[in-house]
């Protein structure tokens, strides 16, 4: 409830608030034997305390205040009824969301920037900060496995990070599979020898948001605040009872981490330990740092510590990252293949993300390797949103660093590749591989050049929203590929479903479960037919602030460059702010994100033989709209991919009415869309 804003546009949800507008309760006075307070509590810059737990979606203040006092010994307690952001842009609350801290902590928070209403006991004093609870929610037992396949399979997941599936080096067009192509044993075991999704999308692509909905399978509107790693709630995707890790060991599986899980790494480990959601950790500290020394441990028996390499004498023989993390999971893998439970292994290497920096033995392969000259690439885009419409073309400088870029990431996946060459010869040598399954996957895609925008992920785009998509395993066809939308919010649902059964899937996660799609004995089992699936995919983006291009550190030094560094824009010796025009191409900067114009929701839809992506611009994030139409937004864009794969020209603006009123129609309800843990999430 936004107490400085009082117009039409907000919806009185909660009756305190409706309290408080018509005078009955004012400030400081009780309310249900609560105190009123309209200055930010448990939320806005404080949603980063430790005792600070988001519980998730609910429907009024008493709801809040139940599920407070159920979880906590409840002393305050707050719940946003609407998007609330403060005069300063601070982010308050988030609509519908119930926030509550438990036992003494209460600081006060004079002259807060951030004003709704929440509820505090009366009469308590200030007292310093303690810990609190774990972030969970409600706890319940543990469902009990019903596998549909008759036993607990092994499964292994491994999640690369900025791996694009539309630049393949070896042509100028869009591939179906780009990068990939750098990768022959992937294609040999996972391409040739399972199944690929097509259409394998993320709901939001940038790191943190993208990994908290991978490990939650929830939508990045339902885990927004909390520990607010770009605007995420990654304490969900490490918790016991929320996450993908804490679910499985409840499953019965010993559960092995290894390598970049989470952005704010060195807070989501030691929660993993405290809320047992991992078996066994040995992941590198410093993920952004492909020698880094640092290792975090957790064995079996509960005990820490961080192992430092010796730089002169590592274990393994390399500080390289990717290799250790790939001999540290396949020595752990040999460890436990033939003990009592089944296991799963997630492992994260850092590749390809910049600085992109190979192993010693590959920086001289991939020579001839270029970006590719798509027909989008380095073009005018007059009818995009402002920071992209102001770029200026990619100088020959600009274009120079990038094709470095392109072959250092290329050459950072060939150890990617080799863990998964080693994986399988594993698997065989244990004779496992006929009750193990492997996916494969990134947190998003990339682009080098396409609509002058550099080396970035955080757009609407084909290039940035597209990932690998791939599942090997026993009863998955081989050499298969499959069309249905699918997402990173499906892979959670997916492998509790593939340990448990469906029973085990809870009713919070947005996803939904592919076995049926993979598997044709659970698709029978289940009368289930392709048609029954999903049509479109609701995709998400909330700025993380205002860069430009020479912020990916790049590892190679370009010949070309002629020693001059990365440019942030055209002019090498311009020095002066980057300001986002409003001329197209007139900028003096190339952005890749903006907090003033790159803020979004994409719907990308397919209805009979259509196939378009929808986008609607909100810096605020607020979706108010004054019409059905869905009028009254920053900005907007429409792309028939049929006909327009490169996505040059927006349609919006010739499109009628109605097409528009049924887009935004469409997307307003699935923006909406979440579960509890009693109430199943109908994001379908």
């Amino acid at each position: 409830y936004h107490r400085h804003n009082s117009d039409a546009r907000l919806v009185m949800q909660i009756a305190v608030a409706i309290a408080l507008v018509c005078g009955v309760v004012g400030e400081g006075e009780l309310f249900d034997g609560w105190l009123v307070e309209t200055t930010n509590i448990v939320s806005g810059p404080h949603l980063k305390d430790p005792t600070v737990h988001v519980y998730g979606k609910v429907e009024s203040w008493s709801a809040c205040l139940a599920a407070c006092a159920a979880n906590a010994t409840c002393e305050e307690f707050d719940y946003a009824a609407t998007w609330n952001t403060g005069h300063h842009g601070d982010v308050c609350g988030f609509a519908g969301t119930c926030y509550f801290r438990s036992d003494a902590f209460w600081p006060g928070v004079p002259g807060t920037k951030c004003n709704h209403t929440a509820g505090r006991k009366p009469g308590l004093p200030p007292v310093p900060p303690v810990p609190g609870p774990p972030t969970t929610l409600p706890p319940s037992p543990p469902p009990v496995p019903k596998p549909p396949l008759g036993y607990q399979p092994n499964i292994v997941f491994i999640l690369t990070d900025d791996q694009d599936t539309r630049l393949d080096g070896h042509n100028d067009t869009y591939s179906d599979i780009g990068s990939l192509a750098a990768q022959p044993a992937v294609q040999k075991y996972l391409m040739q020898g399972g199944t690929r999704m097509s259409n394998g999308f993320v709901a939001t692509p940038i790191c943190c948001p993208s990994r908290t909905e991978t490990f939650t399978g929830r939508h990045l509107h339902n885990v927004l605040g909390g520990t607010n790693c770009m605007h995420a709630d990654t304490a969900q995707a490490g918790a016991r009872t929320t996450g993908l890790f804490g679910r499985l060991t409840d499953l019965g599986y010993t559960t092995g981490v290894f390598g970049k899980v989470t952005n704010d790494q060195t807070r989501i480990l030691p929660q993993l330990v405290k809320e047992g959601s991992a078996s066994y950790i040995d992941s590198p500290v410093e993920y952004n740092s492909y020698n880094g020394l640092p290792y975090f441990r957790l064995f079996e028996n509960g005990t820490t510590y961080t192992e430092k390499l010796d730089a002169k004498a590592p274990i393994f023989g390399t500080t390289y990252q990717t290799t250790q993390i790939g001999n540290r999971s396949l020595a752990w893998i040999r460890s436990v293949a033939n003990g009592p439970k089944p296991f799963f292994a997630y492992l994260g290497p850092h590749a390809p993300h910049y600085p992109a920096q190979p192993a010693p033995w590959y920086v001289d392969a991939f020579p001839d390797i270029k970006i590719p000259r798509t027909p989008n690439y380095n073009i005018s885009s007059p009818d995009k949103t402002q920071h992209v419409r102001q770029n200026p073309p990619l100088t020959e400088l600009a274009q120079c660093w990038e094709e470095q870029h392109f072959r250092d990431r290329w050459q950072t996946l060939l150890s990617v590749d080799d863990i998964v060459d080693d994986l399988y010869s594993l698997l065989d040598e244990l004779k496992i591989t006929d009750k193990t399954f492997v996916i494969y996957s990134s947190d998003h895609g990339y682009k080098q050049g396409q609509w002058r925008i550099g080396t970035s992920k955080e757009h609407p785009y084909e290039t940035d929203i597209h990932v690998p998509f791939i599942f090997s395993g026993p009863g998955i066809p081989a050499g298969q590929v499959l069309s249905e939308p699918t997402g990173n919010i499906d892979i959670m649902p997916t492998i509790l479903d593939l340990a448990g059964g469906e029973g085990c899937v809870p009713n919070f996660v947005d996803g939904k479960s592919m076995l049926p799609l993979l598997l044709p004995s659970i698709a029978a089992a289940r009368d289930f037919t392709n048609t029954s699936w999903r049509n479109y995919f609701l995709i998400e983006y909330l700025s993380v602030g205002t860069y430009y291009n020479d912020h990916s550190k790049c590892f190679g030094t370009p010949a070309c460059a002629n020693g001059k560094p990365m440019p942030r824009g055209p002019d090498p010796k311009d020095k002066s702010p980057c300001v986002e025009s409003n001329v197209t191409g007139g900028g003096n900067c190339y952005f890749v994100d903006s907090t003033h114009s790159n803020s979004w929701r994409e719907l990308r839809l397919w209805e009979g033989s259509s196939n378009v992506a929808y986008i609607e611009y909100d810096p605020t994030f607020d979706w108010i709209t004054t019409d059905k139409m869905g009028s009254g937004l920053q900005f907007y864009e429409l792309y028939d991919l049929n006909v327009d794969p490169y996505q040059m020209k927006n349609l919006y603006s010739t499109t009628d009415d109605d097409t528009k009123t049924h887009l935004h129609g469409l997307m307003t309800q699935y923006y909406q869309c979440n579960g509890t843990v009693s109430t199943p999430s109908n994001c379908g």
